[in-house]
């Protein structure tokens, strides 16, 4: 069958492309790179690709603010957060997030390893601070059970499609919060750091 791929992941494809588009043609402070890469599920085959040939014009970035998948279901007031207190970039997404009533939590499920499966991987065992989101929940809430289902009932099939019951203002919201981050990162005076004693900090 054909996997429509609505939330995995054309709906943050189209996020990055109306991003750059609202830009119309002016650049950030610092360049900022946007680059939508394949093979994630065959093991991370394209953005290992990408971090592994820089090239003059898109050298080894200082920051990576990856999007897959975030699932916008219900109202938008818990940000699951991979890396959150791997980096500076946790500091700036909570900021952010604060401003917006929004309340960033690291990840409830380590076991799933998400931080290694997806597309800031690559770049971070380069030394390249990565930071990516998933909308969070608290356990036993009509949100969670939405989350669940969704995992159920459409993800990897025909049904991740335009009848997935999308919460509108929830993606909205995620939206402007993805691009305050970007505006943020790419206007800092300084480069995202590593937090000391991250284990996954360059050694």
């Amino acid at each position: 069958g054909l996997y429509n791929g609505a939330l995995d992941d054309a709906a943050y494809v189209a996020t990055i492309i109306q991003l750059a588009e609202m830009r119309g043609g002016r650049g950030f402070r610092r360049p900022v790179v946007f680059a939508a890469v394949t093979g994630e599920e065959k093991g991370l085959l394209g953005s290992y690709w990408l971090a592994d040939h820089p090239t003059p014009n898109a050298p080894l970035p200082v920051a990576v603010l990856n999007l897959d998948q975030l699932r916008p279901l219900y109202p938008l007031t818990i940000l699951t957060t991979l890396a959150v207190d791997d980096t500076s970039l946790g500091q700036t997404a909570r900021e952010i997030a604060s401003e917006m009533g929004i309340e960033v939590r690291p990840d409830m499920e380590p076991e799933r390893n998400l931080l290694r499966r997806t597309d800031h991987w690559p770049f971070m065992q380069k030394g390249v601070p990565g930071i990516s989101f998933i909308f969070g929940f608290d356990p036993g809430t009509p949100a969670e059970e939405a989350y669940r289902q969704w995992y159920r009932t459409r993800y990897h099939t025909p049904l991740d499609d335009m009848t997935t019951p999308i919460d509108r203002k929830a993606a909205g919201d995620f939206n402007r919060f993805y691009r305050t981050l970007v505006q943020r990162v790419a206007a800092a005076d300084s480069r995202p750091t590593w937090t000391p004693g991250s284990p996954l900090a360059p050694r």
